[in-house]
């Protein structure tokens, strides 16, 4: 599991979130996209990943405080980030507006 987020840390850092956003949608600046990245790097150089808590909140842990017990957590918040990136490929292809940002990237 710590070899996985590692790589993901790492891929993060180097800037993966802003190149799976591609182009600004309708209703999205590239200024706001960049910023998006550049959020999403700094948070990955100081080892945070996202985790889902109760309710379905998203917030941060350092890499380091990981646990076996945070795995499925960690996933949660991974499926978040995914469908959301997916439901941008689907409106971009539609031409229609962004959909909202998921609030643990904003």
């Amino acid at each position: 599991m710590m070899q996985m987020e590692r790589r993901q840390i790492r891929e993060r850092r180097e800037g993966k979130l802003r190149r799976a956003l591609g182009v600004a949608l309708p209703g999205e600046s590239v200024e706001g996209l960049d910023l998006l990245g550049e959020q999403d790097q700094l948070g990955a150089e100081q080892g945070l990943v996202p985790i889902m808590g109760e309710g379905g909140r998203i917030h941060y842990k350092h890499i380091d405080n990981l646990t076996t017990l945070d795995r499925d957590f960690r996933i949660a918040a991974e499926r978040v980030e995914v469908a959301w990136l997916k439901e941008r490929v689907e409106r971009r292809k539609q031409g229609v507006e962004a959909p909202p940002i998921p609030s643990h990237l904003r």
